[in-house]
């Protein structure tokens, strides 16, 4: 294995190559405590790449969050999902940084923001100042940091992107050091046969091995050797830890080895924002789906076009006879690396039967030229070239069910996955024609139902959509709840900082959210995550009694008006 020990000292040395290369600027800290990190650019997670670095922010929200350099504030953004509270500064060297889940925006930037949101009298809101309006300096206070948004705790993530292409490129190119003598951790290795006729132990299903091992140094747990015979990939599971930090971080480096010969490489470089469901393809997402565990796979399907995989020859064929040095090496950023080491034997041709495909099932290619129309009764789905990985044998299927408009159909499971949306359209039962208040409900194999939302188009309901699964329409009549938090209706609130309502929706969710002061429009804060919609007090709210009124509305249009008042 000379060849891969040579490659981990080499690897210590790849940043540094990157970096002469393309001659990354050094930044400084976007904060002013010392960097620890939650999650690392490129993490592979289902459905999507990490683009940045989440940055531990001691626990706690309001800390002081900086420009990194010079430039000026290109793009501002606010909404309760996502990114939340996100500022954009491009710089004069090429680069934008992208600092996101904010508390809040700072001093003149936060004013701004507010008059923008009264005068289009809306809060989610993306804003694209002109160059000159919001110049900055290297060091400049522009924001606070905090948990809007999709965030799962109080973070600061850190973006840094080409400005021309905003490709999200890694960091830690930029001159973020964080001291790390911690070896990535090997979980698991997986082996999977992948040509027709090939078999792994004598059978035709993916096999996964525990590893023993320590020090960076892996092997298979009670056996050295794998028996196959015909084409094979393999399949690692592994994270990294950053430092001190004990979370679970995606390592910088994947690599496979086969008989020293490096096979399959995938590197946390930099990525396209049209390449983040690439992810669902190198990743085991069937068996993710069944055990919430993630195994990188070696073997790329042939729509997979994510430009981190470096190297794809990750899959080998053996016969009777043959004997394959395996060795996975997982590397951090710095350059710390473990190995996982194994031998693959070939063996004889073993005969097994394999299951037939049922005539409810169809062929899907995935060059789009044959199945990408599928018509089943009153349910079709259309499909473009490129909408899966790889060609399929998807499973249909219909069945009836009180409470609905139209039968339930199945397209694939939710244990499948696509790059692109597909379409669906399903036709209602005529008594349901001209329901105004139908959607297209999704129900996975839990039998969770959600809603697709959709559209009446040329008598169907229709809706894009990457799920695949089971399918029906179903009619939401009932409208939003509304209730005030923090206040009862009359109760005098000038000591409160902010009036505060929870907003649920049992099924299309919410789609608008109002709050009305003596009937003006004042301006409602809408955190998701929480079902909190609340108004800051401030000048809107006059002396005396308020009539305050709260308009929500769901995905169909469903509306619940909330009136009451307060004394200021």
């Amino acid at each position: 294995m000379k060849k891969c020990s040579f490659l981990a000292l080499l690897l210590g040395f790849v940043p540094m190559l990157l970096m002469a290369q393309e001659k990354f600027p050094q930044y400084r800290n976007p904060l002013d405590i010392p960097i620890y990190l939650s999650a690392t650019f490129g993490e592979l997670r289902p459905n999507h790449l990490h683009a940045g670095l989440d940055i531990k922010t001691q626990g706690v929200e309001g800390k002081k969050v900086y420009t990194v350099a010079d430039g000026y504030i290109s793009r501002i953004g606010v909404s309760p999902y996502g990114y939340g509270n996100v500022l954009y500064i491009t710089h004069y060297d090429g680069y934008t940084s992208v600092y996101a889940h904010l508390q809040r925006f700072s001093g003149k930037i936060a004013t701004y923001v507010k008059q923008y949101q009264y005068k289009h009298q809306q809060f989610a809101s993306q804003i694209y100042p002109e160059k000159d309006q919001f110049p900055v300096k290297q060091g400049d206070l522009i924001a606070y940091s905090g948990n809007s948004g999709g965030s799962g705790g109080p973070h600061l993530h850190f973006e840094i992107r080409h400005t021309v292409s905003e490709k999200p490129v890694n960091p830690m190119y930029f001159g973020y050091k964080i001291e790390d003598h911690v070896k990535p951790l090997i979980q698991g290795v997986a082996v999977y046969p992948v040509g027709e006729k090939s078999t792994l132990e004598g059978g035709i299903q993916p096999m996964y091995f525990s590893v023993d091992g320590e020090n960076g140094k892996y092997s298979l747990k009670d056996r050295v050797s794998v028996n196959a015979n015909g084409e094979v990939a393999f399949g690692i599971r592994t994270f990294d830890q950053v430092g001190t930090s004990t979370n679970k971080n995606g390592p910088y480096l994947y690599e496979l080895f086969l008989d020293d010969v490096l096979a399959f490489q995938v590197e946390a470089d930099s990525f396209s924002y049209s390449e983040p469901r690439y992810v669902n393809s190198l990743l085991d997402y069937r068996h993710y789906k069944q055990k919430k565990t993630s195994y990188v796979r070696t073997e790329t399907d042939p729509y997979n076009r994510l430009h981190m995989i470096e190297k794809r020859n990750g899959t080998i064929t053996v016969e009777e006879g043959d004997t394959v040095n395996v060795c996975f090496k997982i590397s951090d950023y710095v350059g710390n690396s473990s190995t996982a080491r194994f031998l693959l034997v070939g063996t004889a041709p073993v005969m097994v039967e394999r299951p037939e495909h049922r005539r409810s099932e169809y062929f899907v290619k995935a060059d789009g030229s044959m199945n990408s129309e599928i018509t089943i009764e009153d349910f079709s789905v259309s499909m473009e070239k490129g909408t899966f990985f790889r060609d399929e044998w998807v499973q249909t299927g219909q069945r009836d069910e009180k409470g609905c408009c139209s039968r339930i159909y199945r397209f694939g499971d939710d244990e499948m996955t696509t790059f692109k949306a597909f379409t669906v359209r399903i036709r209602p039962e005529k008594r349901w024609a001209d329901h105004s208040k139908m959607y297209i409900a999704y129900i996975e194999n839990s039998g969770k139902v959600s809603s697709l939302g959709g559209k009446m188009k040329n008598g169907c309901m229709e809706v894009t959509t990457r799920s695949m699964g089971e399918f029906t329409i179903k009619i939401d009549s009932v409208a939003p709840q509304v209730s005030a938090t923090n206040f009862k209706k009359g109760q005098a609130v000038n000591k409160l900082k902010s009036l505060r309502f929870k907003i649920t929706d049992d099924m299309t969710g919410i789609e608008t959210y109002n709050i009305y002061l003596n009937d003006v429009w004042v301006l409602g804060q809408y955190d998701a995550k929480n079902n909190l919609l609340y108004y800051e007090v401030d000048s809107h709210l006059k002396k005396g009694t308020n009539n305050v009124k709260v308009v929500v509305t769901d995905g169909v249009g469903n509306t619940k008006t909330l009136k009451t008042s307060v004394v200021n």
